[in-house]
């Protein structure tokens, strides 16, 4: 017994000399309401994957702010469980396995947070940030399941590592996970974002933990410009955030780019793959800086709504300084929802979809990695026919408005669910219905965080009227499924109306039956008649009437032809 114990006491010493990770939680039943079979507490379930014995005598619990009361003296051994829970659950988990009660134990989230084990020291040993997304089916997420790690030889790898319990009690407490057969895909350490929070200091946010004692070295990174580091901190628990010191400040409205190669995880392993990222330092964010440029506001049922921006300026935008919001049909608006957390850049020229469930948007479309999506969780919802959707700034001041409908689809569309309508020309008004279109099927009926599938080239023809294109496809494949009759160099007060007709005089449809017109800008036509069936192959003439407050007046025809088996090569 002496032996015994004099073993323990050497270990207990080498114990803060044993690497990260020999502590890892392995299960978290985070709301145990209602239960399925199992008691009705809350409570982790921590794996000593070392080979020694690890004293926790002064360890830590946290969750989220809330730290626990120091563990008591307690030996465990290797590759053992523990239930860690408080002292009033103790009695009710003993019979699952060996538990540990405390006297204070942090209420979990039933919706996830942080939540870290840390040794002595106040070193964070082993750290997961959960959510509800993680239980991969719903009903599990409404309580009584735990989640369990799959692999915890890969504690890094995160949502991909955890999984719903399949057990029929809800979970496997003090037992081996039964979802530990599970094959997890291992995800590279890559950057998520990066931000300047100042003129001289770089924020980059990765998507999963990354080793501290090779990242603080900086032999990761290069920046452009002959900018250096003069520091590097990672911030832990989560240990996903990097914060660079820079040898000079960063102007306004001026990106930087970074280089990174060779990053090392936070389970040691060197990822061999070096990509580059560009950010900014952001100026005050105006009204016409960034337009709403793309909306899906009826998902499938599978999806989920979205709502895109462009920067249409040379300006770079924070994302922290702008909200989004609904107005009612009484004018008011409801709650505003801020778009991001952090500074993150949105560069000139660059769109980025917002959506409560990025990851329902991955699935219902395709998505190319040069996308960018925004997870806001909460945010705004829909009307599936009609809405007003509202762009502000922190100040709250509008900066851009959309007032859709759902007769603004493509006439032809059987089903709209799950079709966004995309911007034609972001610099023509918001509120033209004809500058809005149905996203192309071959795009697969939306384009979040990328070039929409259906633009306008907004440079102003030299004639008053012109046709673009001559010939157009209206069959929604995404090749000239429409065409538009653009004008400029219009002086002020010109009414139109515009009639289509077919090469035989027959009427087709009235396109336009009174518009007063800006000095440029287009309507739209999608090869439909006045009923709303599709015209058949075939020419057929705009004739467009033209006037102003003088009295004078101009007729011109203009032919354009439809097609449906000539197709761009």
């Amino acid at each position: 017994m002496l032996w015994l114990l004099w073993t323990l006491l050497l270990t207990t010493h080498r114990a803060t000399a044993q690497a990260h990770h020999r502590l890892v939680i392995q299960e978290i039943m985070a709301d145990p309401s209602p239960a399925v079979s199992l008691p009705s507490y809350e409570w982790i379930e921590i794996k000593n994957t070392s080979n020694e014995v690890i004293a926790l005598q002064q360890w830590r619990f946290a969750a989220g702010s809330s730290v626990s009361s120091p563990f008591p003296l307690y030996f465990l051994a290797p590759d053992s469980l523990l239930i860690v829970c408080s002292t009033v659950a103790q009695v009710a988990l003993n019979k699952y396995g060996k538990t540990l009660g405390l006297s204070s134990f942090p209420s979990l989230s039933n919706d996830g947070e942080m939540l870290s084990l840390r040794d002595p020291a106040g070193k964070t040993v082993h750290a997961v940030s959960y959510s509800t997304d993680w239980y991969g089916l719903p009903w599990k997420a409404e309580g009584g399941w735990t989640l369990e790690l799959l692999d915890p030889t890969n504690p890094c790898q995160e949502q991909n590592n955890w999984k719903a319990s399949i057990a029929v009690t809800g979970g496997t407490p003090g037992s081996k996970n039964q979802t530990s057969t599970t094959t997890i895909d291992k995800i590279l350490a890559k950057t998520r974002y990066a931000f300047l929070k100042d003129a001289s200091t770089l924020h980059l946010v990765f998507n999963r933990p990354v080793d501290s004692a090779t990242i603080c070295k900086g032999e990761w990174i290069q920046l452009a410009q002959g900018i250096f580091v003069q520091s590097i901190r990672l911030v832990p628990p989560a240990f996903k955030e990097v914060i660079l010191t820079l040898s000079q400040p960063i102007l306004p409205d001026s990106m930087i780019q970074v280089k990174l190669n060779k990053i090392t995880n936070c389970s040691g392993s060197i990822e061999l793959e070096s990509w580059t990222i560009k950010t900014g330092l952001a100026s005050p964010v105006l009204h016409g800086t960034v337009m709403l440029n793309e909306v899906l506001f009826h998902p499938r049922s599978s999806g989920e709504e979205f709502v895109e921006c462009v920067n249409t300026s040379k300006k770079i935008i924070a994302l922290s300084e702008l909200r989004m919001a609904v107005r009612n049909s009484g004018g008011q608006l409801g709650s505003s929802y801020k778009l991001a957390a952090d500074p993150i850049a949105l560069l000139p020229g660059q769109t980025i979809a917002f959506s409560k469930d990025t990851d329902a948007i991955k699935r219902e479309y395709l998505i190319p990695a040069t996308a960018t999506l925004q997870k806001v969780n909460p945010f705004i919802t829909l009307p599936n026919e009609e809405g007003r959707l509202v762009l502000l700034n922190t100040q709250g001041e509008v900066l851009d408005e959309l007032h859709y409908d759902e007769s603004w689809h493509f006439e032809l569309l059987q089903q709209k669910e799950g079709v966004s309508l995309e911007r034609l020309d972001p610099t023509a008004p918001t509120q033209n219905k004809n500058n809005w279109h149905s996203a192309a099927s071959t795009n697969g009926f939306a384009t979040p965080g990328q070039k929409n599938s259906q633009t306008v080239n907004s440079s102003a023809t030299q004639e008053n009227f012109e046709i673009i294109p001559p010939v157009f496809s209206p069959d929604l494949d995404g090749w000239e499924d429409y065409c538009r009759l653009q004008y400029g160099n219009m002086r002020s007060g010109q009414v139109i109306s515009v009639t289509i007709v077919d090469a035989n005089g027959n009427f087709i449809k009235k396109l336009v039956p009174r518009a007063l017109l800006s000095s440029n800008g287009h309507f739209s036509w999608n090869g439909t008649n006045e009923s709303g069936k599709t015209c058949h192959a075939g020419v057929y003439i705009f004739i467009i009437e033209q006037y102003d407050l003088s009295g004078k007046t101009k007729t011109s025809r203009i032919p354009v032809t439809i097609t449906y088996s000539f197709k761009k090569i």
